[in-house]
């Protein structure tokens, strides 16, 4: 099943990433090193075009296990290269015992131009001491870099080949994305951008497209970014406002305890200062739980509501034990990190193990019309979604045949016909 944890990690790769952005790999058997450390190393440097702040390169490593799901995993992208002199990075990772493949590489989004040089990857012999694991042309001095890399080539217009002037060689690898079509970048638009302060709290939202008022609520530590593959369908017919979550994005907090209750509060708030009675809802996992608080909370502020991937309150029958487990070691992993982020991450883990608090019971408060959506797959139990589903007065239910919990991204197109045609006013097909 797909759990939680990859869904976090999912959010941290796609986070910021769009439709203009590339990376590169290579992958390496690791079966004969499982259990041991690893240390990545390589050279960066980045000219970014003046008008893209998220624009930048970094390097990024993975550990797929045998079992099909994916072990270690950073992308550096939080954190990318915007300098155009050399940097160093590094990326320091455990191979796990049941890992087959360590894919380790460069990724890089927006316009501009990005240089990579002297990957170097080193596994731990004994403690303390590591030895270099030989990579091929991790310094782009072959022939043709391609004989030892896999790119993600020529997308969006990026150039790729090995050009004069090494970080401590004679050539390095270069992405020439300078003349890239400049994408929307939902969530750090400016010129869709706006900011409500509710107290302390300032939420930020953007808007897009014409017609009757449509929200939309993302999941657990993601953005606006989300709806990516939404947002465009969807602001064809509606007036779309996509915000970020308090304590998400651009969104800042005052150090209140996270609840989907507060969430709530903050989105009813930003209603009332946008002078709207009553709006579409469309949210997905934690988004979806806000969704059905508010329509619970403030029935007359939602007109339609349609939730993937909720839960309404959170126990073993909601999830598999492995996610109670899986957020506890990423929890433990936090210890002894006082930066605000670890902190912060703390917080939404808290969140996820203690929160919704409601019952099957409320949701008869419940009475504009509702779709309650879930994969196949889904990280939340079936009889769970069902349970929403009956306890709603009226409610559609719709599993999703061969869907996951990324429905939304996984199969865009089929997600949004789903929503669009519900929110038109016609019947979906329960399933």
């Amino acid at each position: 099943m797909r759990t939680l944890f990859l869904i976090l990690l999912f959010a941290s790769f796609t986070a910021g990433a769009q439709d203009n952005w590339g990376a590169f790999s290579q992958r390496i058997d690791v079966r004969t090193l499982a259990g041991k450390k690893f240390r990545l190393e390589s050279a960066v440097r980045a000219e970014p075009a003046a008008d893209e702040p998220t624009a930048g390169a970094s390097m990024w490593a993975r550990v797929d296990l045998a079992s099909g799901k994916v072990g270690f995993f950073q992308n550096g992208l939080d954190k990318p290269v915007r300098n155009s002199q050399w940097e160093h990075r590094v990326i320091n990772g455990k191979i796990e015992k049941d890992a087959q493949w360590l894919n380790i590489g460069g990724v890089y989004r927006g316009r501009g131009r990005f240089w990579y040089d002297a990957f170097r990857l080193f596994i731990e012999k004994e403690k303390g001491v590591f030895e270099e694991y030989p990579l091929r042309d991790g310094s782009f001095e072959a022939d043709s870099t391609h004989a030892a890399w896999g790119f993600r080539d020529e997308l969006g217009g990026y150039k790729l080949g090995a050009v004069a002037g090494g970080y401590q060689s004679t050539r390095a690898f270069q992405v020439d994305g300078s003349g890239v079509k400049r994408a929307v970048v939902y969530g750090t638009n400016d010129s869709a951008g706006r900011y409500f302060s509710n107290g302390a709290v300032r939420i930020y939202y953007e808007t897009y497209g014409q017609g009757e008022p449509l929200l939309l609520l993302h999941g657990n530590r993601q953005s606006i970014v989300a709806f990516k593959d939404q947002i465009p369908a969807l602001a064809k017919q509606y007036h779309v406002i996509a915000v970020d979550t308090r304590g998400q994005g651009r969104s800042n907090e005052d150090g209140t305890r996270y609840t989907y209750d507060l969430f709530a509060d903050d989105m009813k708030a930003l209603l009332d200062h946008l002078k709207l009675d009553s709006v579409r809802v469309l949210g997905w996992s934690d988004g979806g739980n806000t969704g059905l608080i508010m329509a619970m909370k403030y029935p007359q502020k939602v007109k339609m509501l349609a939730t993937m991937g909720a839960n309404i309150f959170i126990d073993k029958t909601v999830v598999d034990k492995e996610v109670f487990r899986e957020v506890a070691k990423m929890d433990k992993g936090l210890e002894g990190d006082t930066s605000y982020v670890a902190r912060n991450n703390h917080r939404f883990n808290q969140l996820l193990l203690t929160e919704p608090r409601h019952s099957f019971e409320e949701l008869r408060a419940i009475h504009c019309p509702v779709l309650v959506i879930a994969g196949e797959k889904d990280l939340i139990r079936e009889a769970h979604t069902r349970g929403i589903a009956a306890g709603i007065p009226g409610a559609t239910l719709y599993i999703a045949p061969k869907q996951t919990h990324y429905f939304p991204t996984e199969s865009p197109k089929a997600f949004n016909e789903l929503v669009l045609r519900f929110f038109s006013g016609a019947s979906v097909e329960i399933r």
